[in-house]
């Protein structure tokens, strides 16, 4: 039934409007508590965390609540460096007003880093079930046990501690000596920001690495958070020419390369040792040793990690370094920055790009640098044989080669092999007729000093054996020489190790030792680890 609204009695149609007012809105507003409901009456008052490097870090808040209490409260943190995202629930007095605190332990086995960044936001809910999230917090771990002090040059941000004035400047311009350094040498160009930690003791060093870390590591990159840490005792200590540019190469190279690609840890690390200004020479030592003992680690074994062994580790940074100086010395430096060039286009893994920049995959490339050092070959002859892809031309990428051939192809061939027999026999006649004129000759010069001798009655003997040899014999007869390496020692001298080229490390011979003793590594000092990718 339809009923006309302007013929109601006034009263009537006043309560009609309000109870479809009240129908509208659902009578909320006649509720101040409803109303206080949408505007969330929970707020945060303060808010903060604190760093104890190593050791733990404080979450504080302070939040009220303007309807009833705060019964329940969450922390979520998220490190995503180490995978972490975790929940955890905190105590909340019950009551209108709170002050929450809790601590994530960071040491031993929780080890956060400096340089990683944290993430973090509150939940909390009242009585009535009003859930509350507060914003999003980011921050980044420091070592709080130091007052640092910062510069900055390009990408390069250096951080120090506790040191004389003018120690910062002096250290900035020695790493900016370092990366014009390792630009020259690999042609790669950082194109990230970067941090460089520098410890001033041994002890401050090791307590800001992880607890894993082996005991023979003096610096360690981590090309994720684009930072390393090393130590420096003094400007003038060698292993400031040997720790800083290392970890900076690592950070270089992965600045360059996809994460994606699966860089070999003996090419990581024989990069960084090769760009280092200092080489230890029980470095070169040590190698040498293995290469008198046929004892050099497969590069299978140092692919994916290095030996937890002070000394295998110590020949594992020695081959790696020998290998890297081999590719530039045989294929050149052009070769290497293509190499480097491929890796970062991210299109081709490590084996690819090898082989398209020096025609060379991992397996052959070991096998010939073994041959190069009088090593035993790695490969079956079988395997020598086994083609590997050479470096395309542009030529070759433009001009396809024929897939087929005719009959003019043989014919060529056989012309050619006739031709070439012809030549070898005409070759071997000329030489027999040379032959067989020299002896005539040589006939008849001995029948001449025949005849003389006879008429002058010449009786000498022959030659005393312990008189000096003829000129040029000096140093042994025909066939009793060893081969020689291209600075001119034997492979087979007993007193000249060979191996590593002999740059700044010092002399190739090891140290004289005393009658039983053994040299294990031990006592090389810290020498810097893998990347931790």
């Amino acid at each position: 039934m339809f009923v006309h609204y302007a013929r109601l009695p006034l009263l009537v149609r006043v309560l009609s409007s309000l109870a479809a007012a009240w129908l509208l809105i659902g009578g909320e507003l006649a509720s101040p508590a409803l109303a206080e409901r949408a505007a969330d009456p929970i707020s945060v008052m303060a808010q903060s965390q604190s760093v104890h490097f190593p050791n733990y870090i404080d979450f504080q808040l302070s939040a009220t609540d303007s309807l009833a209490p705060i019964v329940v409260a969450y922390i979520h943190v998220s490190i995503p460096l180490f995978d972490v995202d975790d929940t955890e629930r905190v105590t909340a007095n019950a009551a209108k007003t709170i002050t929450l605190h809790w601590r994530m332990d960071t040491s031993g086995n929780n080890y956060v880093m400096p340089g990683a960044t944290v993430t973090y936001y509150w939940e909390l809910s009242d009585s009535l079930d009003n859930v509350h999230l507060t914003k999003y917090v980011s921050f980044i771990v420091t070592d709080t046990r130091f007052s640092w002090q910062s510069t900055t040059q390009g990408y390069m941000h250096l951080h120090w501690y506790n040191e004389t004035p003018g120690f910062g400047q002096a250290l900035l311009t020695r790493a900016v000596t370092d990366e014009n350094h390792l630009l020259e040498v690999t042609g790669l160009h950082y194109h990230q920001a970067f941090d460089l930690w520098v410890y001033s003791s041994e002890d401050a060093f090791r307590s800001a690495l992880p607890p894993d870390t082996f005991e023979w590591v003096g610096g360690e990159a981590f090309p994720p958070l684009n930072e390393a840490f090393f130590m420096v005792s003094s400007l003038t200590d060698e292993t400031l020419a040997r720790d800083m540019p290392h970890e900076m190469t690592h950070l270089l190279l992965h600045q360059t390369v996809s994460n994606d690609t699966n860089i070999p840890l003996w090419f990581d690390e024989g990069l960084a040792v090769y760009c280092q200004l200092y080489h230890e020479p029980e470095m070169t030592d040590r190698f040498n040793e293995a290469l008198r003992s046929h004892s050099l680690l497969p590069l299978a074994q140092i692919t994916e990690r290095f030996p937890s062994d002070s000394d295998a580790a110590y020949l594992a940074y020695a081959e790696s370094w020998n290998l890297v100086d081999y590719m530039y010395r045989t294929f050149g430096k052009t070769a290497l920055e293509h190499l480097f060039q491929l890796l970062g286009s991210n299109r081709q893994t490590f084996d690819e790009a090898l082989q398209a920049a020096i025609g060379e995959d991992q397996a052959h490339l070991e096998n010939q640098w073994h041959l190069a050092l009088h090593q035993p070959p790695t490969l079956s002859p079988a395997e020598m044989q086994t083609p590997v892809a050479q470096p395309a031309t542009t030529a070759q990428l433009q001009v396809p080669t024929p897939a087929t051939s005719d009959s003019r192809d043989t014919t060529l061939a056989a012309l050619g092999a006739m031709l070439m027999l012809t030549a070898l026999l005409g070759t071997a006649l000329l030489l027999l007729s040379v032959r067989n004129q020299r002896l005539q000759a040589l006939a008849a010069v001995q029948a001449a000093e025949q005849i003389l001798s006879a008429s002058r009655g010449d009786r000498q003997g022959p030659p005393s054996m312990g008189g000096p040899l003829p000129p040029g014999r000096q140093g042994g007869w025909p066939g009793q020489s060893a081969p020689r390496t291209p600075d001119g020692f034997s492979y087979f001298d007993s007193d000249r190790p060979f191996g590593l080229p002999g740059r700044e490390e010092g002399p190739l011979s090891p140290p004289p030792q005393e009658p039983g003793a053994k040299d294990h590594g031990e006592d090389h000092g810290p020498w810097p680890p893998r990347p931790e990718v």
